[in-house]
């Protein structure tokens, strides 16, 4: 069966072509102002309410505005100790790799923009998109060749079961 499957390069571009977001990634950096109960909530740092959190996301947003250096910024107050420590930097990352909240609005943002002040579960991030980029063609195309045949044998597979003409002799099992 998997001999006689012939998947074409039009097929799977096809496929690429129709799942295109899938491949999408957004460079970013970000600034998280965690409240309290937060999981990314510092030790040491003074807790913040929800409300002193979001504020202080928007004055540092401003700041930005104002001429600050996002990531020097980033550096000094992100309590993502993680990406704080390279300025924000979250390098390149898909969807489905971020919290829902962030990556809306990391994926709606266009390259150069810095999106409105964004709650999630962590606390309340600014996000600085550095650019749009998809994982090219060529570099799935293997993926999606073992896929499209796997789901081709599958198809050609369920489609032999339910066209056999299945009779059992009774009196050789009686």
């Amino acid at each position: 069966i998997e001999k006689g499957i012939t998947v074409t390069d039009d097929d799977l571009k096809k496929k690429y072509d129709e799942n295109k977001n899938q491949y999408e990634q957004v460079k970013a950096r970000h600034i998280l102002i965690a409240f309290k109960g937060s999981p990314a909530a510092q030790e040491g740092k003074p807790e913040l309410t929800e409300e002193q959190a979001k504020a202080k996301a928007e004055d540092l947003r401003k700041q930005i505005f104002g001429g600050a250096s996002f990531e020097e910024l980033a550096k000094k107050e992100s309590d993502d100790v993680g990406s704080g420590t390279r300025g924000g930097d979250l390098g390149a990352f898909g969807r489905g790799q971020m919290v829902p909240e962030f990556e809306k609005a990391a994926f709606e943002a266009k390259p150069g923009d810095m999106t409105a002040v964004v709650r999630t579960q962590f606390g309340y991030h600014i996000i600085k998109v550095e650019g749009h980029d998809s994982t090219p063609f060529d570099q799935v195309k293997p993926t999606l060749e073992k896929a499209e045949r796997s789901a081709r044998m599958q198809a050609q597979l369920e489609q032999m079961k339910t066209s056999a003409k299945v009779s059992f002799n009774d009196t050789y099992f009686g």
